[in-house]
């Protein structure tokens, strides 16, 4: 962008940030994640959700808010393997699942969810 392009750029409106409800999971997918470099860090669990306040479309969740040790942590939804080839038992996905009382990612269709608004405004899944 050139500098005679920014010039009078006004700031925008303070939207309304989406309130943590219960959601409901209409899908979710993997989706890999790089550094500002370039290099490849990692994938992530996104889950794509039903809010009830907006009509038609879903949003994305990729983090969940969790216990460990007696304080609340917040985690990315990282996917990695153990060396069986499961999820890592204390993973944050591992945890959340648990939470859920269920055992494998493809059980999370149509599963609902409680969810919190994060610091940064984005919505988390609720896991304490």
């Amino acid at each position: 962008m050139e500098t005679k392009e920014i010039e009078n750029i006004e700031i925008g409106e303070d939207k309304p940030q989406v309130a943590a409800k219960k959601v409901e999971v209409a899908g979710y997918r993997l989706e890999p994640v790089k550094s500002k470099e370039g290099k490849e860090i990692g994938d992530k669990l996104v889950l794509e959700v039903k809010h009830p306040d907006l009509q038609d479309k879903t949003i994305d969740i990729s983090s969940v808010k969790f216990m460990v040790a007696d304080k609340l942590k917040t985690s990315g939804l990282w996917v990695k393997k153990d060396e069986d080839g499961k999820l890592p038992f204390r993973s944050a996905v591992a945890t959340m699942l648990r939470s859920l009382t269920i055992r494998r990612i493809a059980e999370l269709k149509g599963i609902q969810l409680d969810t919190v608004v994060q610091d940064n405004g984005y919505l988390a899944v609720k896991s304490y």
